[in-house]
């Protein structure tokens, strides 16, 4: 990964794999009239994507434990583990 960074040892497939979703995501959100909800999603993707450019994404914001594989391709702005997340 560029600049050394890891990520919870996922690869950088799935690391570039979240950044375009979570882009993809940003541009769709952009096109949306503006609502509190909107606001508060584009926020959850821009702070995912700071920490995937941190290093520090997929590591749960509570526990600091891995995220997990199948949850963040599913949500890929997780924040927290399915533990902390209950």
């Amino acid at each position: 990964m560029a600049g050394g960074k890891h990520h919870v040892g996922y690869g950088t497939g799935m690391t570039a794999d979240a950044r375009r979703a979570l882009v993809a995501r940003r541009e769709t959100l952009r096109q949306q009239p503006v609502s509190d909800a909107v606001t508060m999603e584009l926020r959850e993707v821009d702070e995912a994507l700071a920490r995937i450019d941190g290093g520090t994404w997929g590591r749960c914001l509570q526990c600091g434990g891995a995220i997990g594989r199948d949850r963040l391709r599913a949500v890929p702005d997780a924040k927290f583990c399915v533990s902390c997340g209950r």
